[in-house]
């Protein structure tokens, strides 16, 4: 994938490193995935093998983390301090936290798991072993299973949502109520300015306009939803690529200088491309 990829770029970027996002829970300083259960993945080294095999830098992260500081960098919370993601996709229900413009990560990268949060006492029992998770509750499955649209095209989804079957709408509605009760507990422990929804979660949110606002709103102390937005995700199927490019550029935009895999004295860092994504950076964290 890194050759196909390198052989498309213009010739005059440099490569300075990979950065991955991972569905699952990530070890942020050594990039060990702790667990990954739709990848059935446990405690397995990634970003070490990995940088090995590739000769370059490599980081990983939770796949939701990195598309919630994407979203603040580039996307619908652009320059918001304070936000939750949730992006609804294949393997379940991500969820990235960032507060006081930084992304927060907790004591071991594991933060922001907003899809094994508690919504329903007698709710679906949960792949982690729970009852009532938020990511089973509100599922990509149930909605393309009722509608019977393609897993991936959400496209189609929404405009079999459009059609406001009777059947669809029932899932539809117990979808939103667990989602509303999800955020509503996001917002009374962050306290976010925005919340962004992402994947299937945004189609839902186009579905039924204001409803999960309204829902959130009548739940939840008054005084945490005096600017409260809840808003889709912006950046599409490309958002967390982007958040993991972030990881790439994280020790160029500290150090200053190329990574270098041959012991030599690294190139100054003044291309074009990285003066732009500092410039972009600050932007965020000034506006």
């Amino acid at each position: 994938l890194l050759d196909v990829l390198t052989g498309r770029a213009a010739p005059e970027l440099r490569l300075v490193g990979v950065g991955v996002a991972v569905p699952g829970i990530v070890r942020v300083e050594d990039g060990v995935v702790r667990d990954a259960p739709h990848l059935g993945w446990r405690d397995e080294p990634f970003a070490g093998p990995l940088a090995e095999r590739l000769g370059l830098p490599v980081r990983a992260a939770n796949d939701a983390n990195l598309g919630a500081w994407a979203e603040r960098l580039y996307g619908s919370a652009r320059g918001v301090d304070d936000l939750v993601y949730l992006n609804g996709g294949a393997s379940g229900i991500g969820g990235g936290i960032v507060s006081a413009g930084r992304p927060f990560s907790g004591a071991d990268g594991y933060a922001g798991e907003l899809g094994h949060t508690f919504v329903a006492a007698n709710g679906i029992r949960c792949h982690c072993g729970a009852i009532g998770c938020l990511e089973t509750e509100a599922s990509r499955g149930a909605l393309t299973a009722v509608t019977g649209t393609p897993p991936d095209d959400l496209d189609a989804l929404a405009t079999a949502l459009a059609e406001g079957h009777d059947e669809v709408e029932r899932v539809v509605d117990r979808q939103v109520t667990a989602l509303a009760t999800a955020i509503r507990n996001a917002i009374h422990t962050v306290d976010p300015q925005v919340v962004v929804l992402g994947g299937f979660l945004g189609v839902l949110l186009g579905h039924v306009g204001d409803r999960v606002e309204d829902d959130v709103r009548a739940q939840t102390m008054a005084a945490m939803t005096d600017r409260l937005r809840i808003v889709p995700a912006e950046l599409g199927r490309d958002v967390l690529v982007r958040g993991a490019a972030e990881l790439g550029f994280a020790d160029l935009l500290r150090d200053g200088a190329l990574p270098t895999t041959s012991g030599a004295a690294a190139a100054p860092a003044t291309d074009h491309t990285t003066s732009d994504r500092e410039d972009a950076v600050e932007e965020a964290r000034s506006a």
